[in-house]
């Protein structure tokens, strides 16, 4: 697999049982996925009976004040404040003996990474624009709200029924400003430039990340990805041909692509921000 992706963890109820944390009012029974900082699991609600996506931040990130801030205040408020449909709502937020725990309403179906390299391979144009565009209305959303995601990637996207979404993961999303810089957290195959620069970030560099999922759906490829083992030497493969490298025709992995889609995607990976599109209504 190409170097970039978070790691999904299929649900096997019958692993780690020893390590599932022991949270009152909830029923946790195994691990979904597992992040830089955090790991999510499925659960019950034991008052309500409903099902939840619980998200714990590792115990190493506890005492770094930056990661800790976002996940308590930042990533919890946005949940909590956000009202859009294709935002999970928050449920709760628990601070156990020091460990931190968001729990949100659970979200059936498979993210889009799961979907494209396991189910259906590249999704076709009249299927992927639709479903793209209420990416696109859900992204703008959160920046007319004041808020950049950072981390916009196909596996921060779930497929529900009928082709909608849900974006989740608002971990490293930041205020909006004209002090906005990046962390230096996120996957360094959607980082814009600026963004694995640690640059001043704004609404062109999630611009940047839709970009490059854009291309992903359309050819089932990453257009900037390194194969080397080593992971400090891939992201910095990866972030060298991001600066540098010119955008891969998609042509290549699909001889019938439109056109206009490749001038679309090449303007969104502008390497230059003030050259990609300035909106999400700009980018529709």
């Amino acid at each position: 697999m190409k170097y970039g992706r978070i790691r999904q963890i299929l649900p096997r109820p019958e692993a780690m049982r020893s390590d599932l944390p022991n949270i009152p009012n909830y029923a946790v029974r195994y691990l979904i996925a597992e992040g830089g900082t955090a790991r999510v699991y499925w659960g019950i609600d034991l008052r309500s009976g409903y099902a939840v996506a619980i998200k714990e931040l590792k115990i190493r990130y506890l005492n770094n004040d930056v990661v800790r801030k976002n996940f308590k205040e930042t990533e919890t408020r946005l949940y909590l404040y956000m009202n859009h449909p294709n935002i999970p709502k928050l449920v709760d937020f628990l601070d156990i003996d020091g460990r931190l725990y968001i729990v949100m309403e659970y979200v059936e179906g498979k993210n889009l990474e799961e979907y494209i390299y396991s189910v259906s391979g590249l999704i076709p144009e009249e299927r992927a624009l639709p479903m793209f565009l209420k990416i696109l209305d859900t992204v703008g959303y959160m920046h007319s709200e004041g808020y950049l995601h950072l981390d916009i990637k196909p596996s921060n996207i779930m497929l529900t029924q009928n082709d909608n979404i849900k974006l989740i993961d608002l971990g490293i999303a930041s205020r909006i400003s004209n002090s906005s810089t990046s962390t230096g957290y996120g996957t360094a195959a959607y980082m814009a430039p600026e963004q694995s620069a640690m640059g001043r970030c704004g609404v062109y560099t999630d611009i940047f990340a839709l970009g490059i999922m854009l291309f992903e759906m359309l050819t089932a490829h990453l257009p900037f990805y390194s194969n080397k083992s080593n992971a400090k030497e891939a992201r910095e493969e990866i972030r060298n041909k991001i600066r540098y490298d010119s955008v891969p025709k998609m042509e290549t992995y699909y001889p019938f692509i439109n056109p206009d889609l490749q001038r679309v995607v090449e303007r969104a990976l502008e390497k230059e921000p003030a050259c990609r599109y300035q909106s999400c209504e700009d980018f529709r």
